[in-house]
Parts: C-alpha cells; sequence; structure tokens
C-alpha cells in the first residue's frame, strides 16, 4: 500500500478521486432512481469511472494527461445528455452537481489555452442545455437558478484549479529564496531568444556570477548568513536592472543574467553597476549571443571568462571557495 501510494501525483491522485467520486453519484442514481430513462447509459459511465479510477491507482503518476482530457471530454457530453432530459429531474440534478469535479480539473491539470477554450465550451453548452430544459426555465421543478447557480460554480471551481495551477507553475521555475528563476526555466527563456530571427541584428549577453569566497561565509557564519547574503544581493540586482532583464539561479551561488538588447560593452557596464551596488562580491563572466549559438555555448563561454576573472584576482582560489 506504501508503495502505491508513493507512486501518485497530484495529478493521478485527483483524477482517481473525481472517478470514483463521480462513480459513487452513478451508484446513488443506480439504486435509488427508480425512473431512469438510460440505465444502460449510466452502468457503462459507472464501469467506466470505476475502472478507470482503478487503472489510474495503478499507474499513479505515469498517467498521461491526454487520458484526463479524454475522461472530460467524454463527461461532457454525457452532461449535456443528462442536462436535456425534459422528464428526469433526478438526472438533471446529479448531472448538476457534478460540473464542478470537471470544472476544477480543466482548471488545474489542463494547460490555459486549451483548459480556456473548454471551459468555454461547456458554458455555451450547458448554458443552451439548461435553457431549452423546461425543468430549468423560471416556473420550472428545478429554476432557472439552480441553472445560473450551477455555470457560476462551473467557473468558480475552474478559478480555483487555474489558481492552483499558477502557483504549481510559479513553484517549478522560481527559486524560492531569491526568487531567481530555476536553471531550466533560464535556459528555456535563452533559447527562445536564440530562436528570434532579430538576435542576429539585436544581440543579447548572459552573464555568470559566482559569488567570491562564498564557502567560507557558509562556514565562518552560517547558512542562515548566506542565504542572507543571496537574497539580499539578488533584491538589489532587481532593483538595479532593467525591464526585461531576467535573474535565474544556475544552483548554489552561482547565478545568471539575462541581458536584452544589450552587446558586451553594455553588459560590462550594467555588471559593473551591480558590483558597486551589491553588499556581497562576485565574479562574473559575460557572454554575447552570436550565429550558431545554444544556451550550453553560451553557459560555456561566460563560464570561462568567470573563470578568467576569478584567477585574476589577488588569493583567490577558484572554484573550492564556491
Amino acid at each position: 500500500m506504501a508503495a502505491l501510494i508513493r507512486r501518485q501525483d497530484a495529478h493521478s491522485l485527483y483524477l482517481a478521486s473525481a472517478a470514483f467520486l463521480l462513480g459513487l453519484t452513478l451508484l446513488v442514481d443506480v439504486v435509488f432512481h427508480k425512473d431512469m430513462i438510460n440505465p444502460p447509459l449510466t452502468w457503462a459511465l459507472l464501469m467506466f469511472c470505476v475502472v478507470g479510477g482503478c487503472v489510474v491507482i495503478a499507474f499513479g503518476r505515469q498517467v498521461p494527461r491526454w487520458i484526463g482530457i479524454l475522461s472530460v471530454l467524454i463527461f461532457i457530453v454525457a452532461e449535456t445528455y443528462y442536462l436535456s432530459l425534459p422528464d428526469d429531474p433526478q438526472s438533471v440534478i446529479s448531472s448538476v452537481q457534478q460540473l464542478p469535479v470537471v470544472a476544477f480539473y480543466l482548471g488545474w491539470f489542463v494547460r490555459p489555452r486549451l483548459a480556456v477554450a473548454l471551459i468555454v465550451v461547456c458554458l455555451l453548452v450547458f448554458g443552451a442545455t439548461m435553457w431549452t430544459n423546461p425543468l430549468l426555465w423560471a416556473d420550472g421543478i428545478i429554476g432557472a437558478l439552480v441553472g445560473v447557480h450551477a455555470l457560476l460554480a462551473l467557473l468558480f471551481c475552474f478559478g480555483a484549479g487555474m489558481y492552483l495551477w499558477r502557483r504549481q507553475a510559479h513553484a517549478a521555475t522560481i527559486d524560492p529564496l531569491t526568487g531567481a528563476y530555476h536553471r531550466q526555466a533560464l535556459v528555456d527563456r535563452v533559447a527562445q531568444r536564440l530562436q528570434r530571427r532579430s538576435t542576429r541584428r539585436d544581440p543579447f549577453c548572459l552573464v555568470l556570477i559566482d559569488f567570491d569566497d562564498f564557502k567560507h561565509l557558509n562556514d565562518s557564519r552560517g547558512h542562515a548568513a548566506g542565504d542572507a547574503a543571496l537574497f539580499d544581493t539578488t533584491a538589489v540586482w532587481r532593483d538595479e536592472l532593467r525591464t526585461g532583464d531576467v535573474i535565474g539561479r544556475i544552483g548554489g551561488d552561482e547565478f545568471a543574467l539575462l541581458l536584452p538588447h544589450v552587446k558586451v560593452e553594455g553588459a560590462r557596464a550594467i555588471v559593473e553597476r551591480l558590483k558597486r551596488a551589491s553588499p556581497y562580491p562576485w565574479s562574473a563572466g559575460i557572454s554575447q549571443s552570436g550565429i550558431g549559438d545554444t544556451p550550453d555555448s553560451m553557459l560555456a563561454r561566460a563560464d570561462r571568462g568567470l573563470y578568467r576573472e576569478k584567477l585574476a584576482r589577488p588569493g583567490r582560489r577558484v572554484r573550492s571557495d564556491g
């Protein structure tokens, strides 16, 4: 059981939980709904939920996102059918109760562009279906307010899911201590700039930074002092840099700056300004984008420049001091 739990991630847990919850709702309908119009469809959806939930639990984090999207599409079709039944108020109410589960999944686990498109489709299709169902008219058995509340709940749960997705995406790209981009996020931004045609006539620079004697600071004053030095220094950089400049944390006390629309000379001027304002000393190497460059080649050139600057500092050790 413990191994099975460790195999899960947020996506698989939510997908399985949603499948079992929707399956439980369908089971209640099968047991207590005596005048059900289409029992075979309800049974088929019930089996789909139970089997699907078990498969998701078995595969855990290996379950691809397209499985969830396909399941959502199936339920959109099924919910539209149930919402359209003019002689089955219990099925309509059950469908209304299930809408937030699907909306929350779309918001949290589906990429924003596709998620927004699907939620718009849901609003249009469900809204039109409710509008044509006499049960959901102002004088109907269920009433128009239930339909309005259902659509509002759909939007609310979708928004809540989007909020969680944004928090998750932020945590995956931003270093929590300094607020700088993680290495891969910075590399992705460099790669995007290199792919632009304008890069040849409008180059940019990548600055690789390594704090001086950082290991000695950690050893003599503790890691809290080291963290404070990183935090305070990057805060100064953020104040001094231009709009559009990007700070990335490559690892430990090693950082990189992406400086758009600037050549080496301009990048050197920016680096000198940052050094004068920084509360803690550091060394830097600069590389300018060129034809055929990759993020790795730019980082390698900047690293060689950083190494040369470290060597030029009297009495400084190069790599062992952090």
